[in-house]
């Protein structure tokens, strides 16, 4: 049989769940005692029985003591490499995604489409493949593997590609740290596609600006901090 969870450990499951409250904990911020009463509830589910307010309290600020040390560290590698990291865009764009046979059927015409691309980005699922590429192939691609090999088709779709230095490959919580940047702006990512220090946001035309600027705009902030 399994052991009962104790209450640190249920603290802590429920704590990783919420990403926002998570984060006011790690920067010492929050009402220990009133997020303690907020989260109880989900911590007697965890543990199966009653847990005192205190308990769940003393779980809380043992945790933020905990998140506080490993966090540090990590902050100011993620700081450092956005630094040093710089933003391009590129509009105009669609995300096709294929069916197998028909990727294998677009094969012989990629070298030419790769040449006259200003961007082609091609990616690997369980059951379909993922092609990146300027609107203006996108007909001969159509041609290519006709229409029964398309599962779907995204247009105006735009990119805002992040080049950063090599630590980017090695350092934990990066693209976290920027997806959450976007996401707290009321931005859908269509899709995010890594390239060894490029990492690539695929987001609507209409919400490319907006993207941009809000990663820059940390970037910026960052550098002046720093």
């Amino acid at each position: 049989m399994m052991e009962p969870l104790s209450v640190a450990e249920a603290t802590r499951r429920v704590m990783n769940s919420h990403v926002s409250l998570l984060d006011a904990l790690r920067l010492g911020v929050v009402n220990y005692s009133s997020l303690a009463e907020h989260i109880k509830p989900e911590v007697e589910k965890q543990v199966g029985r009653k847990v005192s307010v205190d308990a769940v309290k003393m779980a809380l600020i043992r945790f933020s003591d905990e998140l506080s040390e490993t966090y540090e560290c990590i902050e100011k590698k993620i700081a450092d490499i956005l630094c040093r990291s710089v933003l391009e865009l590129k509009n105009d764009l669609a995300v096709v995604v294929l069916r197998p046979d028909a990727f294998i059927r677009l094969l012989p015409k990629l070298p030419g489409l790769m040449e006259r691309a200003r961007l082609i980005q091609i990616t690997q699922g369980t059951d379909t493949f993922t092609v990146v590429l300027d609107l203006t192939l996108l007909r001969e691609l159509r041609q290519t593997v006709g229409d029964r090999g398309i599962v779907e088709v995204i247009d105006d779709q735009s990119c805002i590609i992040l080049i950063s230095p090599p630590e980017i490959t090695k350092t934990p919580g990066v693209i976290s740290y920027i997806t959450h940047l976007i996401a707290s702006r009321g931005i859908n990512i269509t899709q995010i596609v890594s390239c060894h220090t490029d990492t690539i946001f695929i987001v609507n035309r209409e919400d490319a600006l907006k993207t941009y600027s809000t990663i820059e705009h940390q970037i910026l902030l960052l550098r002046k901090t720093k």
